[in-house]
């Protein structure tokens, strides 16, 4: 049983030495993340080119949604939360040979689900695209449930994933997660350079897409099982005990909450992408193109961070200590601080040159670059408290508190659908993003308020002299970038017409790369000066990738 909260947990001398250690956990996978991420947005830029920002483009997202959806609900949110507790409990507590056999149980009692649903999904696709959009012809609707069919197996896969997945992540295995995702994206790009070098366009480039990501889910999956050879784990299918293993039902009695609070996050994204789909052709993709910068820093940053965390307070509450587990919790919000307050910055002052660089260019235009940066910015505004969410709520989970998270993930869900369903008529598609952040806050502000109460206190000594240092480097970074950005601007408008398109491509990914880095140089020392807990951890992480990247050259 966990130790009663108490208010005072004791004191620390210094944060910084811990924050500094959960970045350099982080470091490596984050490294391995941020590969997979920017292989994503190379997807996502070519996607945009073949496809555009329009109906099929619509079409598309929405059929790869649906076993999203699904997937998030089941493997991704709520598996997660549940498996790797009970299986890092298991790995504590037992052994290794009991702790693989609740994974195989985990891993048919997956299968035995998802195929169903995979099934239901691929008879019933018609139906289901009817529910989740709104005023569309059809045709659009027809062709969005023949990519339904086609990318419905990718929820199975990707349940057989995770479970893998949290088996790594429970024996600090942390890059092969960043890695499987990135083989998703190699495998997409190469389709997509094939389409793109072929000239395959419209909707023959939409299905072909559509058979290459059934594709990449494969080898996203298969990729992780030579990473758990070394750790003697072999797969296989137990079925006998499936329903009395007390592991399996410590599992389902976790799931259940988090379940219900992840189908609230998912009722969440259903309801806007009905809302998105009523506003006509394009919005529905516009968002998704957002999303994926947004979650550039959130992939990079906060999935690293969140996993590093995870396991850290799991073993915290599996030995009893609280006050450990309380200690972990602030080092990762304290990192997520660090990172994520300039990645809002620096996303809400150059989102038009950053969306225009990644998808302008095809059937892409200038227009839709507008229209997807006004929605960025929406977006970014919820990216400290959207991060801060996959900190927090780990922990109720591994103190068997799970129905927290689902109370403030409802709150958050309610304010968001209250605000799109009074606003999207008026403010469009950045309105939904900008929904979006507001949930988030309140998510996180539930979250906090519930940790404190049944958890302990997280603030510690000194903390508002950090963020006064934070909000210091931030107003210098803003200032920063505007003054340079607008220099770029004005240079690269007066070379527009007299150097080729290629060219001036080129010198835009140079300036933007240079301020980005003054960017980071002034920030971490300003943060240096200031002592901020993590600081001199991140300054110096450049220059350990570079020594990474000799010794492998060697």
């Amino acid at each position: 049983m966990p130790a009663p909260p108490a208010d005072d947990p004791p004191p620390q001398p210094s944060a910084a030495p811990a924050v500094g250690g959960v970045l350099r956990s982080s470091g490596a996978l984050s490294i391995g993340v941020a590969v997979s991420r920017v292989l994503g947005l190379v997807r996502q830029s070519l996607f945009s080119r073949l496809i555009g920002a329009g109906a099929l483009a619509d079409a598309y997202t929405v059929a790869f949604r649906i076993p999203n959806l699904l997937r998030d609900l089941l493997a991704e949110g709520a598996l997660s939360s549940a498996f790797v507790p009970t299986f890092t409990e298991a790995m504590v507590q037992e052994d290794r040979e009991r702790a693989y056999r609740l994974a195989d149980l985990a891993l048919a009692g997956v299968l035995l689900l998802t195929g169903t649903l995979t099934l239901l999904g691929v008879l019933f696709a018609e139906q289901v695209v009817r529910l989740i959009t709104s005023g569309w012809s059809a045709d659009k609707i027809a062709d969005t449930a023949a990519l339904t069919r086609i990318m419905m197996p990718l929820l199975a896969l990707v349940s057989v994933g995770a479970v893998w997945t949290g088996m790594l992540t429970a024996q600090r295995r942390f890059l092969p997660l960043a890695y499987a995702p990135a083989m998703f994206n190699v495998v997409s790009i190469v389709a997509g350079l094939g389409l793109w070098l072929a000239g395959v366009g419209g909707a023959a480039a939409v299905t072909a897409w559509a058979i290459a990501t059934l594709v990449a889910g494969v080898a996203q999956t298969v990729i992780l099982l030579p990473s758990l050879w070394p750790l003697a784990y072999r797969p296989r299918l137990r079925f006998a005990g499936l329903w009395t293993h007390p592991g399996v039902r410590r599992i389902v009695r976790l799931m259940l909450p988090a379940v219900v609070g992840v189908a609230a996050v998912q009722l969440n994204v259903f309801v806007n992408t009905r809302f998105a789909a009523s506003l006509g052709d394009g919005p529905v993709a516009q968002i998704e193109y957002a999303f994926r910068i947004f979650f550039l820093p959130i992939g990079i940053f906060g999935v690293a961070l969140a996993t590093v965390t995870t396991t850290q307070v799991s073993e915290e509450a599996a030995r009893g200590d609280r006050h450990g587990l309380i200690a972990r919790t602030g080092d990762g919000i304290a990192a997520v601080w660090l990172l994520t307050s300039a990645s809002t910055v620096g996303l809400c002052i150059l989102a038009e040159p950053v969306v225009g660089l990644i998808y302008e260019g095809g059937r892409f235009g200038h227009a839709e670059t507008v229209a997807v940066a006004a929605i960025l910015q929406a977006y970014v505004l919820g990216l400290i408290p959207y991060t801060l969410v996959k900190i927090v709520a780990p922990a109720f989970y591994t103190i068997n508190k799970t129905r927290l998270p689902l109370l403030a993930s409802l709150a958050a869900i309610a304010v968001n659908i209250g605000f799109n369903a009074l606003t999207y008529r008026q403010l469009g598609a950045p309105g939904l993003a900008l929904g979006t952040s507001i949930g988030a806050v309140v998510n996180v502000a539930v979250l906090r308020l519930l940790y404190r109460r049944e958890i302990g206190r997280l603030e510690r000594p000194g903390r508002a002299r950090e963020l006064a240092w934070l909000g210091l480097a931030n107003a210098v970074l803003a200032a920063l970038l505007i003054g340079l950005w607008s220099l770029a601007a004005r240079g690269l408008a007066w070379l527009s017409g007299q150097v080729p398109r290629l060219a001036l491509t080129l010198l835009e990914v140079l300036a933007l790369t240079l301020i980005i880095g003054a960017g980071f140089a002034v920030y971490t020392a300003i943060l240096r000066r200031g002592a901020f807990p993590g600081a001199d951890a991140l300054a110096r992480l450049p220059a350990g990738l570079l020594r990474r990247l000799r010794r492998r050259r060697a």
